[in-house]
């Protein structure tokens, strides 16, 4: 089994219900269906937590075997492609980690994860989306080769060579996205967090920013040492080990 120590990524789960021990502002009915091994779960969870937002985890389980599943009847009745994740906030259920994110900003707009004017927010959830459907297609071959196998002569190592390549091609322009910047829209944001967790999964299987990408790895550091970000991956850390 690989180790995320260097990059805290996720794990399993059973089908169980547990109860997040976030501390809420208010009084809240959220629950949120997720997985541990799930990036898109995980951009939820931290959302959530920088919003100060309580919530009851219940979980859909990942093994090597089964990949997603079983899954609970309960949640296939409110996740209509059966993904995680999906939000329930009293009579609403969201599915869809942007589109959750989105009603997250809406209805609970403090602190702010967009920036502010419909130029800067559409430009932001537009590195949000690059992030989770180009950045994903590359980082899947990493998952599947070298996680979901456990055997060497099973991995296809030409497709984690070709995955790796764009991977170094993305953190090429994600440098010159973050020269001069923070934080990928201004502020911490959804883009922030979408990227983050992919950089994190592709860094974990060995693809890391390289010495040349002096932005990116300050950016990493700084993303990394938010307390909402630390707490996710070292839950993540714990679930991986348990695979």
């Amino acid at each position: 089994m690989r180790s995320f120590r260097r990059w805290r990524a996720s794990g399993t789960g059973s089908a169980r219900r547990g109860f997040a021990t976030h501390s809420p502002r208010r009084e809240t009915r959220m629950k949120l269906w997720s997985g541990v091994l799930s990036p898109f779960s995980a951009k939820v969870r931290i959302a959530l937590a920088e919003k100060k937002l309580g919530y009851e985890t219940l979980v859909v389980p990942w093994s090597r075997k089964t990949l997603w599943g079983p899954k609970p009847p309960e949640f296939l009745a409110v996740s209509p492609h059966g993904q995680v994740p999906v939000l329930i906030d009293g009579d609403v259920a969201v599915f869809d980690s942007t589109v959750i994110c989105e009603y997250l900003e809406d209805r609970y707009p403090k602190p702010p994860l967009l920036p502010a004017g419909p130029e800067a927010r559409a430009a932001c959830r537009q590195l949000e989306d690059e992030a989770d459907f180009a950045m994903m297609q590359e980082v899947v071959p990493l998952i599947q080769e070298l996680f979901t196998k456990t055997e060497d002569t099973t991995r296809d190592m030409a497709r984690v060579a070709t995955a790796s390549e764009a991977l170094r091609r993305r953190y090429d322009a994600l440098e010159k996205q973050l020269t001069g910047r923070e934080y990928l829209c201004g502020i911490f944001s959804v883009a922030d967090i979408a990227t983050f967790m992919l950089v994190g999964f592709a860094s974990t299987f060995g693809v890391v920013p390289s010495d040349g990408h002096r932005s990116l790895r300050a950016w990493v550091d700084r993303v990394r040492a938010r307390p909402t970000v630390a707490r996710e991956f070292e839950a993540m850390t714990r679930a991986a080990a348990a695979v």
